[in-house]
């Protein structure tokens, strides 16, 4: 599960992207520190394309932290991605990489 956080100046970036020749639509759920579900956010990555969503420009989420994970109507593996952290007041960054569950 990555992680996001939204708190202080810190900002998350939520990159997806679609290697296939076709559109996969999915949702990103968003839960909070003790598992409550934040937000629910739907998708499109265009075939070949990337979605990104700047995750402190989502009101619900805003000054909040936690994990978040990704369903969609992919085939298996055919969804990559990576969560972004950056701090803008000091320039730090962390990524977390999306990994598809075990089969």
């Amino acid at each position: 599960l990555p992680r996001f956080n939204n708190s202080s100046s810190q900002v998350t970036v939520v990159l997806l992207q679609n290697p296939a020749h076709y559109p996969i639509n999915g949702r990103l759920y968003f839960w909070g520190p003790t598992g409550t579900l934040l937000h629910t956010e739907t998708f499109t990555a265009a075939p070949k394309g990337l979605y990104l969503l700047i995750t402190s420009n989502v009101s619900a989420l805003a000054g909040l932290s936690g994990t978040f994970t990704v369903a969609n109507d992919g085939r298996y593996g055919d969804l990559a991605g990576k969560a972004v952290a950056l701090e803008p007041a000091t320039g730090f960054s962390f990524d977390s990489p999306l990994l598809p569950p075990p089969r």
